[in-house]
């Protein structure tokens, strides 16, 4: 995958958190893209991998009637394994874009 898919897993994952009506990750994910117009950054790569760690995190959401989702108890898991997959997604393509733009400590040395 490249970073163009990336962002449309990005773009697909805001989509289905507003059809549910889950307003703080879908607002989220909409700054971060119109930010750059698309355009992730080395900076915005890290801001997204630290969404997945700790309490209240990316991870953590569910969708779901109980978390005042609009969506029918019957569409949950279904609801729940797409997120999940864009989740798996972003996860995996956003730590290439790090590990890829991160510099080895002997780019800072001199020769």
């Amino acid at each position: 995958m490249s970073e163009s898919n990336l962002v449309a897993a990005l773009q697909n994952c805001r989509t289905l958190l507003q059809d549910v009506g889950e307003t703080f990750w879908s607002e989220k994910i909409g700054l971060l893209l119109e930010k750059n117009e698309g355009q992730l950054s080395a900076h915005d790569a890290r801001n997204v991998s630290s969404w997945f760690g700790g309490m209240g995190s990316f991870n953590d959401l569910m969708i779901s009637a109980a978390n005042d989702h609009k969506v029918n108890f019957a569409d949950e898991d279904r609801l729940n394994d797409e997120l999940g997959r864009l989740r798996d997604t972003i996860y995996v393509e956003v730590n290439k874009l790090v590990v890829a733009t991160d510099k080895s400590p002997s780019d800072y040395w001199d020769s």
